[in-house]
This record gives structure tokens, C-alpha cells and sequence, in this order.
């Protein structure tokens, strides 16, 4: 091997290292599941996105155990952007019943279940993977092609989802008011985008042309991402100060001109 292809050999490695033991970076990537299907083609159930444990296995080629393993070890970090779930119960009764095959998941008691970002990030996490270390390159590949102004937008959009966490627990633990349960979260997220852009969500999808699966902020600019978590900041404040829906709408819609 020639001593440039070695150097840069070591220099691939070494980045691959610091993905893999750095959470920071992972975050910075993990918006980019759209990589997984560019490496394999990723196993798939009925109107979810999600995946199980052993499609994750499957996925990566390793043992169960070992993505059982690495979500153990890293749970917090999943927990963080809510890319596991577990369901048990009534929750997991429900999730079985919208499947044909009535012996899939027979007997189970419970039932872990990954997003695309939660799959992209086990991908970032796994050593013994050859699967996971083209996924680790194409990552690296891809950020070293990137502009300034993309990793700009990628900062800005990791920095809206720690914001989006926060309004959401603050509308979980301490909104009171009068909309109905389970239409909050919706609700002022169409204020957010009534605020800045004067749509609602169903309005911006239609201006955007996005697909139901597609997540609004990630067509945004990294201008706009700026004023939603402007915006989502200021509405978390009025929620704990025990604000109702209508106060609120009503005190972002007259000062509409200072998020823009």
C-alpha cells in the first residue's frame, strides 16, 4: 500500500473511532437514516417504519443478543430523541392485532421497537459489524462532500429536536388547559407554524409536497429551524408560567413580527 492510501487508511479509521465512541457525533448524524437504504435494504412490518430487535439483527448481520446488548448499554442515548419504544399490555395487544399472522410475536410479553434514526444509530454503535462499518463510511463519506452550510443546517436541526423534547414534556407535565387530550401536541405545533409561516401543518405538507411519513423540519432552512426553536422556546415559557391554549395563541399571533 502506498504511504498516502495508508495515511488515509488511518484517517478513515480513526474518524470511524471517534463516531463510535463520541455521542456528540452520533447525534450530529443520526438525522441521516436515509443512508440505511442506500447500504442494504432494510427489513420492513405493516404501516410502521419501525423495526424489532431481530430485524435489527438481521439488518447488521449479528446476534440478537448483540443489539440487545448495545441498546443496554446505550439506553439513555435512545431515550434521548425517543428511538425505542416498548410496548406491553393493551399497547402490544393493539400492535398484534393489526397483523394477520396471528402466531407473530406469539407469547411475547413485551416488544422493543426501533426507528430508522434509532436503527441508523445502533449502526453507528456496533463494532463487529461489516454492515455497520459501511454505514459508518457512507456517513463519513457523505460529511466530508457536505458544505458549510449543510453541517450548519444539521446543527440546527439536532438543536430543534433537544427543543421539540422540551415543549412536548412541557405540554405532557404541566398543560392544563382546555384542549382536548390528545390533540394538544398537534395543536401547537400548528401554532408554531401559524406563527412563523401562516400555515398550519396540513398546509405546509401541501406547499412542500411531503409524503404523511415525512417530517416537516427536515425540508426546512436552517433560518427557519432557527425561528421554530425561537418560537417553541417562547411557548414552553407561557405553558410553565400555567398559560391556556388561547392566551398563548393569542400573545404569539399580536407579536408574530419578533419571530420572523
Amino acid at each position: 500500500m502506498k504511504k498516502q492510501d495508508q495515511m488515509e487508511a488511518q484517517l478513515n479509521d480513526s474518524n470511524e473511532m471517534v463516531l463510535i465512541e463520541s455521542k456528540t457525533m452520533r447525534d450530529q448524524h443520526v438525522f441521516r437514516e436515509d443512508v440505511l437504504l442506500k447500504v442494504k435494504a432494510i427489513p420492513e412490518m405493516p404501516n410502521t417504519l419501525e423495526v424489532t430487535t431481530e430485524m435489527a439483527a438481521e439488518y447488521y448481520g449479528v446476534p440478537i443478543n448483540t443489539i440487545k446488548t448495545a441498546i443496554s448499554r446505550n439506553r439513555d442515548e435512545f431515550n434521548d430523541y425517543e428511538e425505542i419504544k416498548v410496548l406491553k399490555g393493551k399497547a402490544l395487544k393493539e400492535f398484534k392485532s393489526e397483523f394477520q399472522d396471528e402466531t407473530l410475536f406469539k407469547g411475547a410479553n413485551a416488544l422493543t421497537l426501533i426507528s430508522r434514526r434509532g436503527l441508523l444509530r445502533l449502526g453507528m454503535l456496533l463494532t463487529e459489524s461489516e454492515v455497520a462499518r459501511s454505514v459508518r463510511s457512507y456517513l463519513l463519506n457523505v460529511e466530508e462532500a457536505s458544505d458549510k452550510e449543510q453541517k450548519m443546517w444539521a446543527v440546527e436541526r439536532e438543536i430543534s429536536k433537544r427543543e421539540r423534547r422540551q415543549l412536548t414534556d412541557a405540554i405532557k407535565d404541566f398543560y392544563q388547559g382546555i384542549l382536548k387530550k390528545g390533540f394538544e401536541y398537534s395543536t401547537f405545533s400548528n401554532l408554531v407554524y401559524k406563527v412563523i409561516f401562516d400555515m398550519d401543518a396540513k398546509k405546509m405538507r401541501e406547499v412542500y409536497e411531503l409524503e404523511k411519513k415525512d417530517l416537516i423540519r427536515d425540508y426546512l432552512t436552517t433560518e427557519d429551524l432557527r425561528k421554530v426553536v425561537k418560537v417553541e422556546k417562547t411557548i414552553s415559557a407561557l405553558i410553565l408560567l400555567g398559560k391556556d391554549y388561547q392566551d398563548i395563541k393569542t400573545e404569539m399571533l399580536s407579536n408574530k413580527e419578533k419571530f420572523q
